[in-house]
Formats: structure tokens, C-alpha cells, sequence
């Protein structure tokens, strides 16, 4: 009641710092009060920005909003008066009227948030919109779109960067996906990459040599001056580092993150301290598109709200050669998971153990009997045992704890499963790390050598 009574306008937001030595992702309320040189304002497509949406948040509509009347602004919004109602009819017109008014207030919102978006940039300002988003469609672009397209030869210095007409066919990304390699293999980087491996057997031999003491012959095995400074400062580096070095927790870390500590603590602190791009191979790729599948395959009807569930309403690690992307979605749908409704999917969360953020995405939550639950991890690679599929475990660990807390359920009535789609296998491990265990897991990083 305490905090309730202080923040009864809401809670303060975080302020800003404006940066120049990086580019800033944030929302538009965040960016309130705060200025850059250059913005950016991407997505202006129908139904995104200005964002109508599925469900409208007005009381009428959604039980989850409150009635105008208890709002400390009802003043300022549309109202209906249900005791001057005697008809069906009236009933009908005025439940029109509202909802009309409540939509144009809506969009007067949005254009308000639109105002402060493009007021933030000082000297440039760019506004993109794209004919295909994750559905199959085509999108239009918004209103607010077409607002400022139309005033572009208003304004000095505006220029058109490219202008295309809405296609007919379908998302091509979906009906034809784009893969790449990456970095190139061909390129002078990977080339030279290639050399300093090659070369990496003589760093065994000169580690306890100065700069000073490689020889001529050594200086003329590198095609490349560049190679050679890159050697030498490993060399340096090997001479002059201790025996242990202490490695800082982040502050937020993922759960693929989090598997090195129980898989190679060594091998984490590592990429801590020196954070490399992951190299992506096809059957990591082949995994992401059958989890995009499946996201798109419950979409394609309406799952079980949490809120009838809670409330009662009425109504990896490394990749293993899997089975084609069709198999695996033709196995899914034949396995016992392909006849149950989840409860929620891709069900996102952020939660704190040892003091660390700990973010990720569950793949799927399913409602095994009244008020207790199962969280699911669907898996494209090989079925792991023994020592694997404990270090394994400690993401269904993290994924338990953060769906209890979410929900504020008892972690004894929430269990978890690997599903190994190809194989048709799930598997529950057992003796779950609980709260305590993890944070004893998690506590132990800055101690890394």
C-alpha cells in the first residue's frame, strides 16, 4: 500500500543516457525527453505503428481493463451510459459508438507516440516500412506511413531511398528461405585466419621468447606482416598472463549462456572475457526453422489462455545431425505432443538467481492436470544420456524455476521434458536442480580461471 500510495501516477521510468559511441535500440517511451543525432523508425506497416492490434484494451471488451468510470482520467475518454439504454437496439448503437470512439482515441495515442519518435532526431530521420513481416501476406503500409510520404516534398533535404509496389505472392521468406555462409570462406580475413591456424603449432615453441627473439626465418614464414603482429602479441600474451584470472559475472546472461557452467566452466569464462560470434552449421539452422515452424503450426489456432488457466474463466549446447526439416515435422505431428493443446509457447521470461538476470525462452508449456504443469524443450538432435544429458538438464532447471516464479507455482507442481522430435523420445531427468542448487551453480563463475 506504501508503494501504491507514492507511485500512484505509476513508477518513474529509467532515464536515458545518450550515447555517440554506439546505436541505441530502445522504445519510443523510453526515448522521451532525450535527443540523437540520427533516429530511425522502422515497422511503420498496418496494424504495427500505428499498432490497432487483435485485442482492443478497452473495458467493453476486455475483462482484464478497468471501467472508465474507476479511471482517474474517465474525464478525457469515451464513456457509455447502459442505465439510458432501454432497447437492444440502443444498446447495439451506443456499443458502436464507443468502440469507435475508443479506437479514435487509440490512434491519436499512437499518433502522439509517433510525434515523439520523430522529434527525437536532431538532423536526420528514417522511416522504413516492409511489404512482408512473419505472416504469409503482404502488409500495407500504415496510415502514418502514408502521412509522411505525402508530405515529403514539403520538406527540405527529404529524399525517397526506394519505393516499391505491394507484391501479390506470398512471403517469400517462408516459401523459399535465404541461407548464407558466414564469414566467407573465400575472403582475405577467412584466408589469413586460415594461415595464423596453420602456424599456431610454432607458438608451442616461442611462447618464452620476447619479440626481440624470433629469428629472420621465423619473420619470413609469414606471407603477411599482419600475421606476424597477431602472433607476436599471443606470444606476449602468453608470457605475461597469471596463472588465474578472475572473470565477472554479467549482470544478464541466457540459458544457452549458463550450460557452459556445468559443460566447461573454463570454456565460459572464456567467451566472457572474449566474447566470438558462434559459428551457425545446417543442423542449427535446420532446428531454428522446425522451432519457427512449430511457433507458426499453434498459431495457426487459438491456444488455451494463461488466464483461464490461472484465474478460472469460462472459456543447444552443440548441434547433432538431425533428420530433415519435413521428417521432423512430420514425426512431431504423428508423437503424442502432436494431439495436446499447450498452454503457452515460446513463453519468453527473465528472472534472478544469485543476483544475475537470467533471460530465455520456454519452447512449450502443457497443463498435465489441474494446477500442475510440464515445460517442454523440443530437441532436433540426438538423444543425449549419461553425463550429456545431465549437463542437459540444467536448462529445464532454469526453464522450471522461471515458469514457477512467473506464475507463483509451487516448483513441485511443475515438471519438465526433453522431446527428441526425430527419435520420438521424451525424457524426463531426473532430481531437478531447485532454486538453492542453481544459485550455488550460478554464484561459482567469477572464480573461473
Amino acid at each position: 500500500m506504501k508503494i501504491a500510495e507514492d507511485a500512484e501516477g505509476g513508477l518513474k521510468p529509467d532515464e536515458v543516457d545518450v550515447r555517440s559511441d554506439a546505436a541505441q535500440i530502445l522504445t519510443v517511451h523510453a526515448a522521451k525527453g532525450a535527443e540523437w543525432d540520427f533516429v530511425a523508425v522502422p515497422g511503420l506497416a498496418e496494424r504495427n505503428f500505428p499498432n490497432t492490434g487483435r485485442k482492443s484494451d478497452s473495458w467493453i471488451k476486455n475483462a482484464g481493463s478497468i471501467p472508465v468510470s474507476m479511471r482517474g482520467d474517465f474525464s478525457q475518454l469515451p464513456s457509455i451510459n447502459f442505465a439510458n439504454l432501454s432497447t437492444n437496439k440502443n444498446l447495439k448503437d451506443a456499443l458502436e459508438r464507443f468502440n469507435d470512439e475508443w479506437k479514435a482515441r487509440k490512434l491519436i495515442e499512437e499518433m502522439r507516440l509517433a510525434y515523439v519518435a520523430f522529434t527525437r532526431a536532431k538532423h536526420g530521420l528514417f522511416l522504413s516500412t516492409s511489404h512482408f513481416r512473419n505472416g504469409e501476406n503482404a502488409v500495407a503500409p500504415s496510415s502514418l506511413y502514408m502521412i509522411c510520404a505525402q508530405h515529403l516534398p514539403d520538406i527540405a533535404g527529404a529524399t525517397v531511398l526506394t519505393d516499391t509496389p505491394i507484391p501479390d505472392g506470398k512471403n517469400p521468406l517462408i516459401e523459399n528461405p535465404i541461407t548464407a555462409n558466414w564469414p566467407d570462406v573465400d575472403s582475405r580475413y577467412e584466408v589469413k585466419a586460415a594461415q595464423v591456424r596453420q602456424q599456431a603449432q610454432l607458438l608451442q615453441s616461442v611462447t618464452a621468447l620476447s619479440q626481440s627473439e624470433i629469428d629472420g626465418d621465423a619473420l619470413n614464414a609469414f606471407e603477411d606482416q599482419s600475421i606476424l603482429s597477431d602472433l607476436q602479441a599471443i606470444v606476449s600474451e602468453l608470457k605475461n598472463r597469471s596463472d588465474i584470472t578472475n572473470v565477472l559475472l554479467p549482470s544478464r546472461l541466457s540459458v544457452s549462456t549458463l550450460l557452459y557452467l556445468k559443460l566447461d566452466p573454463n570454456e565460459l569464462a572464456l567467451r566472457l572475457r572474449r566474447p566470438m560470434p558462434n559459428h551457425i552449421d545446417k543442423y542449427a539452422r535446420r532446428g531454428t526453422q522446425f522451432h519457427l515452424w512449430l511457433e507458426q503450426y499453434f498459431k495457426s489456432e487459438p491456444l488455451q489462455s494463461m488466464n483461464e488457466i490461472f484465474y478460472g474463466a469460462d472459456e543447444g549446447s552443440l548441434a547433432e545431425p538431425d533428420a530433415p526439416i519435413q521428417e521432423l515435422q512430420k514425426a512431431w505431428q504423428a508423437s503424442d505432443w502432436g494431439n495436446r493443446k499447450p498452454v503457452g509457447v515460446e513463453v519468453g521470461f527473465e528472472t534472478v538467481i544469485a543476483g544475475v538476470v537470467v533471460r530465455g525462452r520456454i519452447d512449450a508449456v502443457y497443463e498435465i492436470s489441474p494446477g500442475k504443469f510440464e515445460v517442454v524443450d523440443w530437441k532436433t538432435g540426438k538423444v543425449k544420456s549419461g553425463e550429456d544429458l545431465s549437463v542437459a538438464a540444467l536448462q529445464l532447471a532454469i526453464y522450471r524455476l522461471a515458469f514457477a516464479k512467473l506464475n507463483n507455482l509451487e516448483l513441485s507442481n511443475i515438471s519438465a521434458a526433453f522431446h527428441y522430435v526425430a527419435q520420438n523420445e521424451t525424457i524426463r531427468p531426473a532430481d531437478l536442480m531447485n532454486e538453492a542448487e542453481l544459485i550455488e551453480i550460478i554464484s561459482a563463475i567469477p572464480q573461473l580461471s
